[in-house]
């Protein structure tokens, strides 16, 4: 009985896949949620913040390339270089590259070097210190 009911839910979930593909472009849930950009004449400001760099690569660039895509203005916060192995440097210029490939202009991107915020195993950051740099109504506190 228990493999039918599985089954069973595994065939509804299909099928509203199915049908998120196929008529999913006609729906306006899109504009509920993050608003598609189109139907205001000034940018909308989005910031991400990232622990380090590759971050914005390995988690979140579906979200990023929506949003550039639909006229966002996206800037980034990465809050350490990565440095864990000696390779900060690399890692931060890997993100350069990645902001250059993801349409984000160099001028929104910031990344800390920060003595509390360093990359580690077992590292541990006060949430006060990341705080400081986020700011919701300017962006960047400088």
């Amino acid at each position: 009985m228990a493999w039918l009911v599985v089954s069973l839910s595994l065939i509804v979930i299909w099928v509203a896949s199915l049908c998120k593909i196929f008529f999913g472009g006609t729906s306006n849930s899109k504009a509920a949620i993050i608003g598609d950009g189109s139907n205001t004449p000034d940018k909308k400001n989005v910031m991400f913040v990232f622990a380090h760099p590759d971050d914005e690569s390995m988690f979140f660039s579906p979200a990023i390339n929506y949003l550039t895509s639909n006229a966002y203005n996206l800037h980034i916060l990465c809050l350490s270089t990565g440095n864990a192995d000696g390779m900060g440097n690399i890692r931060k210029d890997e993100l350069h590259q990645a902001c250059a490939v993801l349409k984000i202009p160099l001028q929104q991107l910031r990344v800390l070097d920060h003595p509390n915020l360093q990359d580690g195993f077992g590292k541990v950051w006060s949430v006060v210190c990341s705080a400081i740099y986020v700011c919701p109504r300017r962006g960047f506190v400088h």
